[in-house]
């Protein structure tokens, strides 16, 4: 069996996209380890809060703002807004919260509060217990 040249580009053509759409379909998982018996979820299936097992760092980006890690304490609360997004843990390290040219530091043991807008801005507030 003979198969033109032009068979042959469609074939594999069809494969490597078939390849790269394979590739970039699967879903993106997150794993958080949370306390049995302390799992609270939204109607809509999304985590709302849990208390962690372990520390964790959470990693949120925004297209103004860029990558922000913040560090979770184990054995407190962490909580996501309705749609999946960070918006709270208690910190496991200090940080520093960079506005404009000025920075300050948020302790550990303090809470972080994080949402970021549909245009991309996000606030990060700092609060003790």
């Amino acid at each position: 069996m003979k198969l033109s040249l032009q068979g042959f580009v469609f074939i594999t053509s069809s494969l490597g996209l078939s390849t790269i759409n394979f590739a970039f379909t699967l879903p993106a998982k997150a794993a958080i380890e949370c306390e049995a018996g302390n799992i609270i979820y939204y109607p809509n299936g999304s985590l709302l809060t849990c208390i962690l097992e372990q520390n964790i760092t959470v990693q949120v980006s925004s297209s103004l703002s860029g990558i922000s890690n913040f560090p979770c304490r184990g054995k407190s609360y962490i909580s996501f807004d309705e749609k999946g997004q960070f918006h709270t843990c208690e910190l496991a390290d200090d940080i520093q919260i960079t506005t404009g040219n000025s920075f300050e530091t948020c302790s550990a043991e303090y809470r972080i509060y994080v949402s970021t807008s549909d245009d991309g801005n996000k606030s990060i507030i700092c609060r003790q217990y």
